[in-house]
């Protein structure tokens, strides 16, 4: 956390020592992705791997405001095969940037969504398997920095992400550091 906040902290200022330079934002569209393991030790030690997904259509309506819809989640598999689970996440996104001519651009963001659980058991020893599911409202608040090239085509969105309710990330905290790549058009 603390590393994350003097990073933030240090691109503030690289921002603020620079000139603001206006440039064409015309772009009223971004599709954005981000596709990863989450990198914990039970990924380095193969006991887990959690890959992590999101797909986000966004419209940009003001030079400060974007909204869309957002389909985002993650997948638990234990290498036994003992344990499975995934939360697909349906909902929707709203986002207040800061800085809309620059390059880099803080921003906050607001997420409610629907998330589907689903968790498979296997008793070890008598192999039977036990399954449950259930239906949650989630949602996150979460600060950050987009990145974008010269022409604006692809930026990197890095955020950190705080639950607003108690359900928990991939990582089982109710915060998370994350990434999205996005294609701006």
């Amino acid at each position: 956390m603390r590393n994350l906040s003097i990073l933030l902290c240090f691109t503030f200022l690289i921002f603020f020592a620079a000139p603001v330079q206006a440039q064409d934002n015309n772009k009223k569209y971004s599709i954005g992705i981000q596709l990863n393991p989450y990198l914990d030790s039970y990924l380095f030690d193969g006991t887990f791997f959690k890959p992590v997904f999101a797909v986000r259509y966004g419209f940009n309506i003001k030079d400060h405001l974007s909204f869309g819809p957002e389909v985002s989640g993650h997948f638990v598999r234990m290498r036994s095969d003992q344990y499975n689970s995934s939360a697909i996440n349906l909902g929707a996104f709203v986002r207040y940037s800061i800085f809309p001519t620059s390059r880099i651009k803080p921003f906050l963001e607001f997420s409610p969504y629907y998330s589907f659980l689903h968790t498979k058991l296997a008793a070890f020893q008598t192999r039977e398997e036990y399954e449950a599911s259930k239906i949650n409202i989630g949602g996150y608040l979460s600060p950050g920095i987009s990145l974008y090239t010269k022409n604006r085509k692809f930026s990197l969105d890095l955020m950190y992400k705080f639950s607003i309710t108690d359900k928990a990330f991939v990582n089982s905290k109710q915060s998370v550091f994350t990434y999205r790549f996005n294609f701006n058009f």
